[in-house]
């Protein structure tokens, strides 16, 4: 058991990277498998309906499943669980290698979010484990500094394959990424606080659980900055990569553009802890987060190289900031042995707004046009920062009173 990182060892120093390692999985696998499935879709005749349609199965399903995988992660703990859902996502992927028509999308997409959610919410919950409350920010900062360097090779990975050997083999690259991880969480050792050894893991589902962690005031802000920064990036995700390549953009061109967020927000979250000395965390990641409600209004007005390069700046400004703040914020306002529930929670949210946001703004953008779509994308990501900031500001004055 690691429960600090003052004076590791060899030994404990091992666990860390493995686990600053384990956060290059999940936003990698989102974003190579979001960019190659809506691409692959279109290829095989998919409208931008459909392909919404396609994306949001998959998150629903990973919604559904998130606090059930959550709490079994509290029983099995995180590196078991990391190791299933690797494995498990990389057999999804390759499944898509033998789809040739776009509707069998719709029955591989729930496998697929289900595994990599299982695996994504491992990782956190690996992190989280380690250290002190005090520590926690400046190791789930460089915990998402990995995620992001994931984020930012993903797609890069993805469009050179399909440059290479088409969309439908490019999907092999998603699939050995995954079983990659596999091996690495082999090598990652079991580990638990010991608040978490001194209190069981609730049985069953967790849905007791969550409904619990939901009336606490940390846990209300964070969900809020959750959903819409899943919000921002799925849509950011889903839909520039066909506009980009509907507008004569090849295909490694625009994963290089996708990619630039995963840079930009790789540089950005090891100084998470510089920014939160000028603010709380809440209130950095709110502002992070603007900059990318403000890149989907923008998107269609600077669609031309080498300006479009400035909408995945601001979209890597807000995913840095957030992520590191947002595993904190949850991880601390809930009890040690419902952490993972919490980040469950936390990853339900994430997928409702990953299912919702591809449902809602690709019809809206098939009926009006870009423009509209991506603009209405972004002002309602500006309305759930606001909800969350009054959110936060109303606990901060129930704490005061409460003094």
């Amino acid at each position: 058991m690691v429960s600090g990182t003052e004076g590791a060892g060899h030994e404990s120093r091992r666990v860390l990277w493995l686990s600053y390692l384990s956060g290059a999985f999940g936003l990698a696998m989102f974003t190579q498998g979001n960019f190659l499935v809506a691409l692959r879709a279109r290829e095989l005749g998919a409208t931008l309906d459909v392909i919404g349609l396609i994306i949001g199965a998959g998150s629903l399903a990973a919604a559904i499943s998130s606090v059930p995988s959550g709490a079994l992660i509290d029983r099995l703990g995180p590196r078991r669980t990391f190791i299933i859902g690797t494995a498990a996502t990389s057999l999804a992927s390759l499944l898509y290698v033998f789809a040739t028509d776009y509707r069998w999308f719709l029955a591989l997409q729930p496998l697929l979010g289900i595994a990599r959610g299982v695996g994504w919410v491992s990782s956190q919950s690996y992190i989280s484990s380690i250290g002190t409350a005090k520590e926690r920010p400046k190791l789930t900062g460089r915990f998402s500094f990995f995620s992001n360097l994931g984020q930012m090779a993903g797609p890069v990975l993805a469009g050179a394959a399909a440059e290479l050997v088409g969309l439908r083999w490019a999907m092999l690259v998603p699939a050995v990424y995954a079983v990659c991880f596999t091996f690495l969480g082999l090598r990652m050792k079991d580990i638990r606080t010991r608040d978490h050894d001194a209190t069981p893991a609730a049985h069953g589902a967790g849905v007791r659980s969550a409904m619990q962690l939901v009336a606490i005031r940390g846990i209300q802000v964070a969900l809020l900055l959750t959903f819409a920064r899943l919000w921002i990036t799925n849509i950011y995700s889903t839909f520039l990569p066909v506009f980009l390549v509907d507008g004569g953009m090849e295909p490694a061109l625009v994963g290089t553009i996708i990619a630039t967020s995963g840079l930009v927000a790789a540089l950005m979250a090891p100084t998470t802890g510089f920014w939160t000395r000028f603010g709380s965390q809440q209130t950095v990641a709110v502002l992070g987060l603007a900059c990318g409600a403000a890149a989907l209004v923008l998107t269609p007005h600077v669609a031309v190289v080498p300006i479009v390069f400035l909408v995945p700046t601001l979209i890597g400004i807000g995913v840095g900031l957030s992520l590191p703040l947002l595993i904190s914020i949850v991880t601390t306002a809930a009890p040690a042995h419902k952490r993972g529930v919490a980040l469950g929670l936390r990853d339900m949210v994430n997928q409702s707004a990953a299912t919702i946001a591809p449902v809602v703004v690709g019809p809206l953008i098939t009926a009006l046009g870009m423009a509209l779509g991506f603009t209405t994308g972004g002002v309602v990501g500006g309305a759930l920062l606001v909800a969350a900031r009054l959110t936060h500001t109303l606990d901060r004055r129930e704490q005061a009173a409460g003094r």
